[in-house]
């Protein structure tokens, strides 16, 4: 998010006039003045998981629609929308005010700068499924405004925004303040060439938390919930740090993200009891065997039944982690609502992938991906 989508300067007959462009993508152009880019995402999903009876299923899950575009190069905008959701039909919907490069505005709908998995878009992920963590923990989107601007060449980035609730993932918190800030350390030091690629960061949200059964609550990709909900009330507080790496055909990422909530005067005699925590985190590597770059998008060599081509292949594999429970307390652990020291639970998960691009438009994705509970 935050990103600019300042169109590529073309030749002078391009500059002049109404014309249509076909790139990566339909543009339409009026001279320098204005650019409007037609996009649409389609994504559909076969599943089926052991051992839960009725669950396996063929359903198209996204078939978003949408369009950016550019005025007068300092404005840009936003408008994205999903055709099989009319209850919630809109996704990313703002503009974005470029005043120089330290410092650019965005508001309106947009995802909260917090968790990179989560800012990542779906269909441009590695994996079929985000991590739990980024699922349950991060805030996703919201309505609000965001500043955000790049120093020393664009190395060092920071985001700082104001939002009107916690995001579509909570659904439950008041006023989030997010702020973000990733950077390139390796950039500014001597040290080998290969590090200079890495990327590091660090986030933090902070909400009001109404007062009641608002927490936030485990559960598993089959939907099994394996931890409930608490009272809550007060602040819900969330800090993060990720890091991500690309070289060639290699890549590597990796997460750690902590939710807590306060407990205000919910214990059965009014008084406060310990928060409640969750945490997560993954490791993710991917290699394109076919030998194609990771580092923006993947473009086949040879794409799929042009020139004898089959596209590119890439494996994939994830380790995660996800728990849940209160801060150290005395006494028994119980799974009550209002208990004071709360029996926690967590989640593993392995996934394996493989990734066929057919080309830089289409791909298919095969997940094989194991859960373990550990009640």
């Amino acid at each position: 998010q935050g990103q600019s989508l300042s169109a590529r300067s073309g030749t002078s007959a391009e500059n002049e006039g109404i014309h249509l462009v076909m790139k990566d993508h339909p543009s339409l152009r009026f001279g320098k003045t204005l650019r409007i880019d037609f996009r649409a995402r389609f994504q559909a999903d076969a599943r089926s998981f052991s051992g839960v009876e009725g669950e396996s299923s063929f359903e198209f899950r996204r078939a978003r629609v949408g369009i950016q575009g550019a005025l007068l190069k300092s404005l840009e905008f936003e408008l994205e929308g999903e055709l099989l959701d009319p209850e919630n039909p809109w996704r990313d919907v703002y503009l974005y005010y470029r005043y120089r490069p330290s410092m650019e505005f965005q508001v309106g709908r947009f995802k909260v700068p917090f968790g990179l998995d989560q800012l990542i878009r779906i269909t441009d992920q590695d994996y079929l499924f985000r991590s739990r963590a980024a699922d349950l923990l991060t805030p996703g989107r919201d309505t609000g405004l965001m500043a955000h601007g790049r120093f020393l060449k664009k190395s060092l980035h920071y985001q700082v925004g104001m939002f009107r609730s916690d995001g579509d993932n909570a659904a439950t918190g008041r006023r989030t303040a997010a702020v973000r800030l990733t950077g390139m350390p390796f950039r500014w030091l001597p040290a080998p060439r290969l590090l200079k690629k890495l990327t590091v960061g660090v986030a933090a949200t902070q909400s009001e938390l109404p007062e009641g059964l608002n927490s936030l609550r485990g559960r598993t990709l089959s939907r099994h919930t394996f931890f409930d909900r608490v009272f809550v009330s007060g602040n819900r507080t969330r800090l993060g740090t990720e890091a991500e790496w690309s070289h060639g055909p290699f890549s590597i990422r990796g997460e750690w993200l902590q939710l807590e909530d306060t407990r205000r005067n919910q214990g059965v005699r009014g008084q406060d009891l310990p928060n409640l925590l969750g945490r997560g985190w993954y490791v993710s590597g991917t290699w394109m065997v076919t030998g194609e770059k990771k580092t923006r998008g993947v473009k086949p060599r040879k794409e799929f039944l042009r020139e004898g081509g089959w596209g590119a292949e890439e494996l994939a594999v994830r380790y995660e982690q996800l728990s849940f429970g209160s801060r150290a307390h005395s006494g028994p652990a119980i799974t009550h609502a209002r208990a004071a020291n709360l029996l926690g639970n967590s989640q593993q998960i392995w996934t394996f992938g493989l990734n066929w691009y057919l080309n830089r438009h289409a791909k298919i994705q095969a997940n094989a991906v194991h859960e373990k509970i550990a009640d």
